[in-house]
């Protein structure tokens, strides 16, 4: 099936007007072969026929179908390491102390809020659950619980949202970053599938977000994970996200952005912070601070 470049240039256009992804030229191929299968789905035998079918006013299903195409999902456990590490070496404590003064000026809600913005098929948001049972496991002498740090995980794609929920993974997908003692301890085996535990599944909510036209009213939090999304997206949209980001975080709180990913060139009042061995943008402390 042609994919022209006039086409192209109208998918393009199509799909970033939805969810803000942003297609570069070098990708004709790629569209092409994702879309192919969908075209032929609606019995229709050209992307012109398709691209009139998505411009009608009740094909609102059908231009969700052509996001969930074209939207990434690459994702693992833990990914790139470090910024894992640090959440559970450095910012995890930081969080007790956090809830500990929160506590202590009698806050009905003495909580720290985390958020995993774009978080696929889930398996950010497990490796941040994981990480907060062990910690709180590990440190009885806080009388802390995991409710403590509830964890938001959003993403527009309504079909890895359900995938998440359901937390069941293959044999692969563990082995891309959980070790066995974590897969042993959070997960259970129902016969070809890993399928993480109900406590583990408590301490998420997943929800399904589209960062396009939409004001983000989710916050305030307190760590915000949103990595390996800006990168996809046009510098109107990184600074309109980087403003909201700012707005949903509380004082003190922290931005944690993907290994390729940076602020560079965006008006922000987040300052740039190394956290161990990786790096956050944090929002400033003043006299409005939730502690």
């Amino acid at each position: 099936m042609e994919l022209s470049q006039q086409e192209f240039r109208d998918i393009q256009t199509l799909v970033r007007s939805l969810c803000g992804l942003v297609l570069s030229d070098h990708k004709t191929y790629l569209v092409r072969t994702r879309l192919e299968s969908v075209v032929q789905g609606h019995g229709l035998v050209t992307f012109t026929d398709y691209l009139g079918r998505l411009q009608q006013l009740g094909a609102v299903l059908m231009r969700e179908e052509l996001v969930e195409a074209l939207t990434t999902r690459e994702t693992s456990f833990n990914r790139d390491t470090h910024p894992f590490e640090e959440f559970r070496r450095l910012i995890l404590p930081a969080l007790a102390d956090t809830i500990g003064r929160r506590r202590e000026s009698c806050n009905p809600t003495p909580i720290a809020r985390i958020w995993s913005a774009g978080c696929s098929t889930g398996q950010e948001a497990y490796s941040l659950a994981m990480a907060v049972h062990h910690f709180v496991g590990g440190s009885p002498a806080l009388h802390l619980r995991p409710d403590q740090f509830p964890i938001l995980a959003t993403d527009v794609s309504i079909k890895a949202i359900t995938l998440a929920k359901e937390g069941r993974y293959s044999e692969r997908d563990l082995d891309r970053g959980l070790s066995q003692e974590w897969r042993t301890r959070y997960f259970r085996k129902g016969g070809d599938v890993w399928v993480a535990n109900n406590e583990l599944r408590r301490s998420i909510e997943f929800r399904r977000l589209n960062f396009i036209g939409h004001t983000i009213t989710l916050g305030p939090f307190d760590v915000i994970f949103c990595r390996n999304v800006m990168i996809y997206f046009d510098v109107p949209t990184r600074q309109r996200l980087c403003d909201q980001f700012h707005q949903q975080l509380n004082p003190g709180g922290l931005l944690i952005l993907g290994a390729a990913e940076s602020l560079c060139g965006l008006k922000t009042p987040l300052v740039s912070e190394q956290i161990g061995g990786t790096w956050a943008y944090r929002k400033a402390i003043d006299s409005r601070s939730a502690d």
